[in-house]
């Protein structure tokens, strides 16, 4: 009987090329079989706000949406032409959208939880953030529920 395969995100940033890995990781390893639960701390928390969650996508400046070493500028401005390009044609969902399908088509192996620590220093509620937000849970049970699989942090 082999183990199941479990996939921890802690999604701590809310830029967008940071939160595009984030989708892409969560979609592969949930096409895979993996059960994947996100954790949402920090700026990861508020790109997930109702107000926020499209913005991220909606600026064409780097510097609104993206973290990136200074020399890599023009390589940034690249990415965010080609994914908001991407996003218009319909060749590309925006995240908000991709996890909301996942949630859908894998509901009972994806999970989305809100820091309670980071909800409570940045003011956010659980109706503030989006609907694919499962609960407000702590650090130790997202490490619980994801044990002994792998995490990765955004």
């Amino acid at each position: 009987m082999s183990q199941e395969r479990k996939l921890g995100i802690v999604v701590q940033s809310g830029a967008a090329n940071r939160i595009c890995c984030v989708a892409v990781y969560a979609a592969a390893a949930l096409a895979s079989g993996w059960t994947v639960v996100l954790h949402l701390v920090n700026e990861g928390l508020v790109a997930f706000r109702k107000d926020t969650a499209k913005k991220v996508w909606e600026s064409d400046k780097p510097e609104d949406y993206s973290i990136y070493p200074k020399q890599y500028l023009g390589n940034v401005e690249v990415f965010l032409k080609n994914l908001h390009d991407m996003i218009k044609s319909g060749n590309l969902k925006d995240w908000p959208d991709m996890l909301k399908e996942l949630k859908e088509e894998y509901k009972d192996r994806f999970k989305i939880y809100a820091c309670p620590l980071a909800a409570a220093t940045y003011g956010v509620k659980k109706e503030d953030l989006l609907d694919i937000v499962d609960d407000i849970k702590g650090a130790e049970s997202f490490l619980e529920e994801v044990y002994p699989g792998i995490v990765m942090v955004f």
